[in-house]
């Protein structure tokens, strides 16, 4: 007998784990200081500051203090303004539970012409470890410590004492530095700041983001947690969208995810969405028996993180179709799934950062779990960045087969906004293939230097990328089909604005490569 999807199981997970979730945010100290009723700059002209870190501060306001959100804006504007020094103020808001949140920056006296190097002028007081016990650091780190102290702030020497922590505490913890005042205007303390890092990051699926092709129109996919503490949270979100998919996908998702089950290697994510379908002409002419009109999903999984670089997730997803032909009925598209995700960063600033990405994907549709659609779908991806000063190397790669019958919304297509740039996926294959392949190198200058490891600072696990409005050109090329035909590879070339890798904003011309005419595809948005 065919089950309906589980409300009854979300809800009834959600009321199980609801007690130790209201107690983590009370324990955790995310509402000890209330909601933000205000978030601004102080000590320097809002125009000063780049467009994302404002937005990131406006997006505080009506949430609760995050003591960590707001210590990693500090990191960033200390880094974009390394002449000031940035510090967090709290002021009470009006009712009591309420927050007023400050971001002072205040400019050195004396200041050097050379802004970059304004605290060099200045004595090391002491140094400080912050987060870890220092007396398990080497000792060759200590004594590194100790040369600087009652010297002028060599900054090379102190990022190298950096990069010398974190090569001995990766990939467990992150490090940063900051300079705050000493006990008088002479002298300044060096503060080495360890944060643990997150082994299982929070993940939104789809990933949000706002984009314009000038082919596919608009694709929306956005959403906010409806509660969110260090380990757990429920986020609502919803979809648009004709980017990621064949059909243009309009609903809902809603997720509940926790990152520690008794241990910070095992989580655990409850997954439901609801769409309803709209078709292109060209994919309903292609296969009508395909169409479906809604399309319900619940994807419950685990994940085992071996460290924060690697995790394996398991799970089932099933699916129900509302099909449209030879009449309405329903269809179940059931599988089980896994995978595997590998991301590492390393290197150094000076002489060039290194950021590598990549997973193993399986579903399996199968009788045992009732499902009339039996495929067995493969998809493997891979990406490389390289960053040196303001350049940017980026190399993607992916793969994927099919083989039995799978769904449409499981097929494969490529011509969007991250795929065969300039190409319009329904010219391509306006039903997707069930092979894939594809390939994408990308040089960009500008914007901040270095990569960052992000996991301990990013709550939402975006990839590693480098941030920073840049320009750069790019090169696409892939093929997609079906099983048992010849595929027929596509190239694209273009040039753009904007970030590097998965996350920010863009805006980009692609020109599809082909000896009958040329009709560029334009692309802009932002992705989250």
């Amino acid at each position: 007998m065919r089950a309906r999807f589980p409300f009854i199981i979300i809800i009834a997970l959600l009321l199980l784990t609801a007690s130790p979730l209201r107690a983590g945010i009370r324990q955790g100290g995310i509402n000890a200081r209330g909601i933000v009723q205000s978030a601004e700059i102080s000590g320097i002209d809002d125009d000063e500051i780049s467009q994302d870190i404002r937005d990131a501060i406006r997006k505080l306001v009506g949430q609760p203090f995050d003591q960590q959100a707001a210590d990693e804006l500090v990191k960033r504007l200390q880094a974009e303004k390394p002449e000031f020094t940035a510090t967090t103020r709290l002021l009470p808001g009006d009712p009591s539970d309420r927050v007023k949140v400050t971001f002072l920056l205040e400019k050195h006296e004396n200041e050097l012409d050379d802004k970059s190097n304004v605290n060099t002028r200045y004595t090391v007081e002491r140094v400080e470890i912050q987060g870890y016990d220092e007396a398990r650091l080497s000792q060759s780190i200590r004594d590194e410590f100790k040369k600087l102290i009652g010297e002028k702030l060599d900054q090379e020497k102190a990022n190298e004492i950096l990069h010398q922590i974190e090569d001995e505490l990766r990939p467990r913890h992150s490090v940063i530095r900051r300079v705050v005042k000493g006990s008088d205007r002479q002298h300044i303390v060096v503060v080495y700041e360890v944060r643990s890092v997150r082994w299982i990051p929070f993940v939104a699926q789809p990933q949000q983001h706002f984009v314009y092709h000038s082919k596919q129109n608009f694709s929306a996919a956005v959403g906010a947690n409806l509660f969110h503490n260090n380990d757990n949270r429920l986020y609502v979100g919803l979809v648009n969208d004709q980017d990621q998919f064949l059909e243009r996908a309009a609903g809902f998702n809603l997720t509940f995810e926790t990152t520690r089950v008794g241990t910070e290697r095992l989580g655990i994510a409850l997954r439901y969405s609801r769409y309803h379908n709209r078709w292109q002409p060209a994919t309903e002419l292609a296969d009508r028996n395909a169409i479906y009109r809604e399309r319900n999903h619940f994807d419950p999984s685990i994940t085992f993180a071996f460290d924060p670089r690697f995790r394996v997730t398991a799970g089932v997803s099933t699916s129900e179709l509302q099909m449209q032909y030879p009449s309405i009925h329903t269809s179940h598209g059931n599988a089980a799934t896994g995978a595997l995700d590998f991301r590492n960063v390393w290197g150094k600033t000076e002489t060039g950062s290194h950021a590598v990405q990549a997973s193993y994907e399986v579903r399996a549709g199968n009788h045992t779990l009732d499902s009339d659609f039996i495929y067995t779908r493969h998809l493997v991806q891979g990406q490389y960045m390289f960053g040196r000063h303001r350049n940017r190397l980026l190399i993607r790669f992916s793969a994927g087969t099919i083989s039995g019958n799978a769904p449409l919304f499981e097929r494969f297509s490529l011509g969007d906004t991250t795929t065969l740039r300039g190409w319009n996926k329904f010219d391509v294959a306006p039903t997707g293939g069930n092979r894939m392949v594809h390939a994408t190198v990308q040089y960009g200058i500008g914007g901040p230097r270095g990569l960052e490891w992000v996991f301990s600072v990013d709550n939402r696990g975006r990839q590693v990328s480098g941030s920073g409005f840049r320009f750069h050109v790019f090169y696409d090329t892939g093929a997609v089909g079906e099983r048992g035909a010849p595929l027929q590879a596509h190239h694209s070339a273009g040039f753009g604005f904007g970030s590097t890798g998965s996350s920010g904003f863009f805006i980009e011309l692609g020109f599809p490569i082909r000896s009958d005419r040329v009709q560029p595809i334009f692309m802009t948005g932002f992705r989250f």
